[in-house]
């Protein structure tokens, strides 16, 4: 092979090999959702099907794939290749829009459907387990009771996957791992398959690998640039509490830290200053 491949965790080329072929997206959520044989998804329409010529590089979009399925429920899939520290509200936040959006004016509550968000994330995220699946779902406390379906959150851990696969789903995880040709072929799954075949075609495009290196370009300056932001934030913070005192440099920290825009709930944690303090610092 002439060509490198393109990493399939880029968002870029996650969404040309999920956002496109209805018959591999709809064999990846029958591998995550593992319904019974007569509630299989059958078929799905996407939502969000264009990818803009600037969306590679637009901070603002979100590179998902969006879908309703034959059983009139919504999915969101998302990938996520680093932990920015505040993905746990993010994630939510993802649901609530996905869950909200379906009430259109006139709509009554009980139109609303299942709303299921799927993050693929590049690295762990639950640091006190091993298996690198995690269904969340609300539940009673006391009786374990589910109280309601309509929230679902499943979060793919990478990492986390052995150098086996048993089923389906472990076929996809190595398949987001960087599986080679000659173990994609060994899979013998059909859909597995395809989705390589596309990316062997992206990744020779010129085209797509121009748009590919914009996306990368991108997270990496991103990436980057929110490292340095926390580097200086610490920095003259920790300067600050040198100076005149460790409750101040913490206050240093903080303010810097929101300068450069990062979320509160983050702050907190890395300074652990109250989050009305941090509030009280942002608005003054």
């Amino acid at each position: 092979m002439e060509f490198k491949l393109l990493d399939i965790k880029n968002n870029y080329v996650f969404k040309r090999i999920f956002g496109e072929k209805e018959d591999v997206l709809i064999h990846f959520l029958n591998s995550v959702l593992n319904y019974p044989e007569d509630e299989k998804i059958i078929s799905l329409t996407y939502l969000n099907t264009k990818i803009n010529k600037d969306q590679e590089n637009d901070k603002e979009t979100r590179l998902n794939v969006l879908a309703k399925l034959n059983n009139e429920s919504f999915v969101n899939i998302e990938i996520q290749v680093q932990n920015t520290y505040e993905y746990e509200k993010r994630c939510l936040y993802y649901w609530a829009k996905l869950y909200e959006q379906q009430l259109t004016s006139g709509k009554k509550y009980k139109t609303l459907k299942p709303a299921i968000c799927i993050h693929i994330l590049n690295f762990n995220f639950f640091k006190d387990k091993d298996y690198f699946m995690t269904k969340i779902k609300a539940l009673d406390t006391e009786t374990r009771k589910v109280f309601s379906h309509d929230f679902q959150l499943y979060f793919l851990e990478v990492p986390k996957i052995t150098d086996h696969y048993y089923n389906e789903l472990d076929k996809w995880m190595h398949f987001f791992k960087g599986a080679s040709k000659e173990t994609v072929m060994a899979m013998q799954t059909p859909e597995i398959g395809k989705a390589f075949i596309t990316l062997e075609y992206i990744s020779q495009d010129p085209v797509a690998r121009a748009k590919y290196e914009a996306r990368r370009k991108y997270e990496l300056d991103y990436n980057t640039d929110m490292d340095g932001a926390r580097e200086e934030g610490f920095a003259k913070g920790k300067n600050e509490g040198v100076q005149i005192g460790f409750t101040k440099g913490k206050i240093g920290i903080a303010k810097n830290l929101l300068t450069n825009h990062f979320p509160i709930e983050m702050i907190s944690k890395i300074t652990d200053l109250p989050i009305s303090e941090i509030e009280k610092l942002k608005n003054s």
